[in-house]
């Protein structure tokens, strides 16, 4: 009767390193998200003129759309991916299971820090627009009214470098986080659910006067 137990082991394997995969291209664009929304506060502040008309500025917008966009959608998506290795694992009955729990928790952490919910607060009456706590990403009218903005009072910078710096940084090292949990769990994982060969290797012997 044939073993059904490494084949069992050997598509657990294949399930993880597929989910593995997308696991690292979902982080790498996050990570490419966050940087680019990063350094293009810093080039508007201090480097270039972001209000005028060319055509990179039409490029630049853009690609300030879509950071928004990919930054919504890929935390979500990378909390399935998350999730769905959970259930392999679980089902493979491996090792490593608690790192990528701690994985899926602060990819949920992430994509509510990353969810636009000032969006919510358009319609309401402040004191002062600066007065808004809102989400890690920025839209290009936001950044365009309030990249060279000095505001006064140490509250409203506060706000103010937390908004453009210190949310995106959080966000950030949150990715990490996320990185480093899942592989752990997945090194771990994978080596349980590695393949081995347990058979002994049999040897035949000719007998004596035997002529090949």
């Amino acid at each position: 009767m044939i073993d059904p137990a490494p084949a069992n082991s050997a598509d657990y394997a294949d399930a993880l390193l597929t989910a593995r995969k997308a696991r690292s291209v979902l982080i790498l664009l996050l990570m490419l998200v966050l940087f680019f929304q990063l350094g293009l506060f810093f080039a508007g502040r201090y480097k270039i003129q972001l209000d005028g008309t060319s055509w990179w500025l039409d490029e630049l917008k853009y690609l300030v759309g879509l950071s928004e966009f990919l930054g919504v959608v890929l935390p979500i998506v990378l909390a399935m991916t998350l999730w769905l290795i959970v259930t392999i694992m679980l089902l493979g009955r491996v090792l490593g299971v608690s790192h990528l729990v701690s994985a899926f928790v602060a990819s949920l952490v992430l994509a509510v820090l990353l969810f636009p919910w000032q969006a919510f607060l358009m319609n309401q009456s402040f004191s002062s627009d600066q007065f808004r706590v809102p989400g890690a990403l920025y839209s290009w009218a936001e950044l365009l009214l309030r990249v060279r903005v000095q505001p006064e009072g140490s509250r409203l910078q506060l706000l103010y470098w937390a908004r453009f710096v210190g949310w995106p940084v959080v966000a950030i090292v949150i990715v990490l986080k996320i990185h480093l949990d899942s592989s752990k769990g997945l090194g771990a994982g994978l080596k349980g659910a590695g393949v081995k060969s347990t058979a002994p290797m049999v040897t035949i012997r000719q007998p004596p006067g035997t002529i090949d």
